[in-house]
């Protein structure tokens, strides 16, 4: 599929579980290693499959400069509504997400361990996760997928007049608390066949585990992708950092405080764009990238950036083979006797990167309705680049993007 040159990625790292009680892994309690999980890697490899794929499908008609989705968010919101999926309807998000032979309760119990994996969160850095089920008071749905949704996801239920003009503010609300105020509401209203929302948040901040000093940030040029040059302010440092570099882009790694997560930078060639990465961006070569890069000693220069990003994937999920669930056939009995589908899935997402480190927040909502030493070499990033950051231990991709003209106010 051919892809446009103006677009932001952005891979970030799974987020979101703090939920009803503010929920995040008891650091005294050792978690069980995450490669000793049945089907863990599967999983993880089969939404990151998922991750590249909805990138791709988003990026082809975004016209955005800079934008950035949250696979993780995605995925943990959507997998929600999969307990309630049923037939031809399971088929088309196994199918999707590339699943296979993978069952839903393995699903369920490798995200339950994904979840518990990232908002580990150690000193520097904060991961909150937060899942939540929106129900219309007078829709009757089955206990056995409430069930599953507080087991696994430990999603938040809660039962709601959406008659009431206070429900609507109260779930944006909810979304506010849980993104530190970065994403202030994920609704504009509540339709009046609206059932259902199934609701993931993300949080994450962390220091850079080197970071940059303010006093080396100054303007530069960075061109963007139509050629014109504009001033940017940029942050440099030298470090001994992990480089990769192949006949399409180079690459550095920028972890962050205590190494659980890094935000990786991709940069095309001078005779490249972000499109040719983009072209042979597929899980296979992104695990091969990854047990490539050595240590080098760089000097890096990079923009700071912010900036906030709202889609809505239906387009993209139909085209990946979900039209299923969005239409008058979606069997979601696993939910309701009542017949539902898919009415929407709106993600937005915010990022800030400055000397400091990083914070950046996603919401995806899924709304259900009835039917009717050396010389440093230099890694300078003066044109749009990718950047993703992942979680080292289980290798999920959080979040990506693309930097195509970078501001910060």
């Amino acid at each position: 599929m051919k892809l446009v040159n103006i677009f932001t990625v952005s891979f970030a790292v799974f987020f979101s579980l703090l939920m009803v009680q503010s929920c995040s892994t008891n650091e005294e309690t050792p978690l069980e290693p995450f490669n000793t999980i049945a089907k863990g890697g599967a999983v993880v490899s089969a939404n990151n499959l998922f991750a590249f794929s909805l990138f791709e499908e988003i990026a082809q008609s975004e016209t955005e400069a800079n934008f950035m989705i949250s696979p993780v968010s995605a995925s943990l919101a959507l997998g929600m509504v999969y307990n309630g999926a049923a037939g031809d309807t399971q088929q088309a998000f196994s199918n999707v997400f590339n699943y296979g032979d993978i069952t839903l309760e393995q699903t369920n119990l490798v995200n339950q361990n994904i979840i518990n994996h990232l908002t580990r969160n150690a000193s520097g850095t904060t991961f909150e996760i937060a899942n939540s089920l929106w129900v219309n008071n007078s829709f009757p749905v089955n206990e056995n997928f409430l069930e599953a949704n507080r087991s696994y996801y430990t999603a938040e239920v809660q039962n709601k007049d959406f008659r009431d003009p206070n429900t609507l503010k109260t779930i944006n609300n909810w979304v506010s608390n849980k993104t530190n105020g970065k994403i202030s509401n994920i609704l504009d209203g509540i339709a009046p066949n609206a059932v259902l929302y199934a609701i993931n948040a993300l949080y994450f901040k962390s220091d850079w585990k080197y970071r940059f000093d303010v006093k080396d940030t100054k303007k530069r040029s960075f061109q963007l992708n139509n050629g014109t040059v504009k001033q940017v302010d940029m942050m440099s440092m030298s470090e001994d950092l992990n480089y990769f570099s192949n006949s399409i882009f180079s690459s550095v790694e920028l972890p962050y405080a205590n190494n659980e997560y890094t935000m990786i930078l991709m940069l095309p060639n001078v005779e490249n764009t972000v499109d040719d990465i983009l072209a042979i961006m597929n899980n296979e070569n992104w695990m091969s990238w990854q047990s490539s890069y050595s240590e080098h000693n760089l000097r890096i220069t990079m923009p700071k950036f912010t900036f906030s990003y709202k889609k809505e994937f239906n387009e993209a999920l139909v085209n990946l083979g979900l039209g299923i669930a969005f239409s008058d056939n979606a069997n979601f009995s696993g939910i309701s006797d009542i017949s539902t589908k898919i009415s929407f899935v709106l993600q937005k997402t915010f990022i800030d990167v400055n000397e400091e480190g990083t914070e950046a927040a996603a919401v995806t909502v899924v709304g259900v309705e009835t039917t009717s030493v050396n010389s440093p070499k230099h890694f300078l990033l003066d044109r749009p680049f990718i950047f993703a950051i992942k979680e080292k231990e289980t290798g999920s991709i959080c979040f990506i993007g693309k930097v195509g003209n970078p501001e910060y106010q």
